[in-house]
Protein backbone atom coordinates (compact mmCIF):
# COMPACT_ATOMS: atom_id res chain seq x y z
CA UNK A 1 0.00 0.00 0.00
CA UNK A 2 2.80 1.99 0.92
CA UNK A 3 4.43 1.82 -2.22
CA UNK A 4 1.15 2.62 -4.13
CA UNK A 5 0.68 5.77 -2.17
CA UNK A 6 4.70 6.83 -3.09
CA UNK A 7 3.96 5.77 -6.87
CA UNK A 8 0.96 7.98 -6.75
CA UNK A 9 2.90 10.66 -4.75
CA UNK A 10 5.46 11.03 -7.26
CA UNK A 11 3.68 10.68 -10.64
CA UNK A 12 1.18 13.98 -8.62
CA UNK A 13 4.36 15.51 -8.46
CA UNK A 14 5.93 15.00 -11.83
CA UNK A 15 2.68 15.96 -13.79
CA UNK A 16 2.33 19.35 -11.72
CA UNK A 17 5.61 19.86 -12.90
CA UNK A 18 5.27 19.24 -16.30
CA UNK A 19 2.52 20.93 -16.22
CA UNK A 20 3.85 23.98 -15.04
CA UNK A 21 6.52 24.42 -18.05
CA UNK A 22 3.81 23.80 -20.49
CA UNK A 23 1.99 26.89 -18.82
CA UNK A 24 4.84 29.05 -18.94
CA UNK A 25 6.29 28.00 -22.46
CA UNK A 26 2.37 29.04 -23.76
CA UNK A 27 2.75 32.39 -22.11
CA UNK A 28 5.94 32.88 -23.43
CA UNK A 29 4.83 32.57 -27.04
CA UNK A 30 2.82 35.20 -27.06
CA UNK A 31 5.90 37.73 -26.43
CA UNK A 32 6.70 36.23 -29.75
CA UNK A 33 4.07 37.11 -32.27
CA UNK A 34 4.72 40.60 -32.90
CA UNK A 35 4.01 40.93 -36.62
CA UNK A 36 6.96 41.77 -38.59
CA UNK A 37 7.14 45.25 -40.34
CA UNK A 38 7.41 45.83 -43.80
CA UNK A 39 8.33 48.95 -45.38
CA UNK A 40 6.49 50.19 -48.06
CA UNK A 41 8.88 49.75 -51.13
CA UNK A 42 9.36 49.36 -54.85
CA UNK A 43 10.77 46.42 -55.88
CA UNK A 44 12.64 46.34 -59.62
CA UNK A 45 11.73 44.06 -62.26
CA UNK A 46 14.50 42.03 -61.55
CA UNK A 47 14.01 41.70 -57.89
CA UNK A 48 9.69 40.71 -58.91
CA UNK A 49 11.00 38.42 -61.52
CA UNK A 50 13.47 36.47 -59.20
CA UNK A 51 10.80 36.22 -56.67
CA UNK A 52 8.34 35.45 -59.22
CA UNK A 53 10.48 32.46 -59.86
CA UNK A 54 11.17 31.38 -56.31
CA UNK A 55 6.96 31.36 -55.38
CA UNK A 56 6.57 29.78 -58.33
CA UNK A 57 9.40 27.11 -57.48
CA UNK A 58 7.60 26.99 -54.21
CA UNK A 59 4.05 26.29 -55.37
CA UNK A 60 5.15 23.61 -57.16
CA UNK A 61 7.04 21.89 -54.71
CA UNK A 62 4.08 22.11 -52.71
CA UNK A 63 1.87 20.87 -55.44
CA UNK A 64 4.22 17.83 -55.95
CA UNK A 65 3.70 17.38 -52.11
CA UNK A 66 -0.12 17.27 -52.39
CA UNK A 67 0.15 14.72 -55.12
CA UNK A 68 2.41 12.39 -53.31
CA UNK A 69 -0.40 12.43 -50.35
CA UNK A 70 -3.03 11.82 -52.93
CA UNK A 71 -0.75 9.06 -54.04
CA UNK A 72 -0.24 7.60 -50.78
CA UNK A 73 -3.96 7.51 -50.06
CA UNK A 74 -3.50 10.37 -47.41
CA UNK A 75 -5.48 13.13 -49.46
CA UNK A 76 -8.51 12.45 -51.41
CA UNK A 77 -8.63 13.84 -55.33
CA UNK A 78 -11.34 16.63 -54.80
CA UNK A 79 -9.06 18.03 -51.10
CA UNK A 80 -5.83 18.02 -53.15
CA UNK A 81 -7.46 19.85 -55.95
CA UNK A 82 -8.84 22.49 -53.24
CA UNK A 83 -5.50 22.82 -52.29
CA UNK A 84 -3.88 22.97 -54.73
CA UNK A 85 -6.26 26.09 -56.35
CA UNK A 86 -5.43 27.96 -52.79
CA UNK A 87 -2.10 27.63 -54.18
CA UNK A 88 -2.39 29.56 -56.64
CA UNK A 89 -5.09 32.07 -55.49
CA UNK A 90 -1.85 32.49 -53.22
CA UNK A 91 0.23 32.88 -56.18
CA UNK A 92 -1.82 35.57 -58.12
CA UNK A 93 -2.51 37.47 -54.72
CA UNK A 94 1.34 37.76 -54.32
CA UNK A 95 1.76 38.65 -58.11
CA UNK A 96 -1.40 41.78 -57.75
CA UNK A 97 0.33 42.94 -54.58
CA UNK A 98 3.93 42.81 -56.27
CA UNK A 99 5.40 40.35 -54.41
CA UNK A 100 5.39 42.04 -51.40
CA UNK A 101 3.66 40.19 -48.34
CA UNK A 102 0.30 42.22 -46.85
CA UNK A 103 0.16 41.13 -43.34
CA UNK A 104 -1.16 44.26 -41.88
CA UNK A 105 -5.04 42.88 -43.37
CA UNK A 106 -5.31 39.89 -40.97
CA UNK A 107 -7.51 40.30 -38.12
CA UNK A 108 -7.83 37.68 -35.40
CA UNK A 109 -10.71 37.77 -34.24
CA UNK A 110 -10.05 35.68 -30.99
CA UNK A 111 -6.95 37.86 -30.14
CA UNK A 112 -6.99 39.17 -26.79
CA UNK A 113 -6.51 42.92 -26.29
CA UNK A 114 -2.84 43.75 -24.72
CA UNK A 115 -3.17 44.54 -20.93
CA UNK A 116 -2.57 47.83 -19.86
CA UNK A 117 0.36 46.82 -17.31
CA UNK A 118 2.57 44.88 -20.26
Amino acid sequence: MKKLLRGLVAFAIALSVAGAGITSLSAEEGKHMDKPEFKEVKLTEEQVEELRTLHENLINQRKGIINKYVEFGVLSEADATKMKEHLDMFLEKMEKDGFIPKWDKHHHKNQKAPKENE
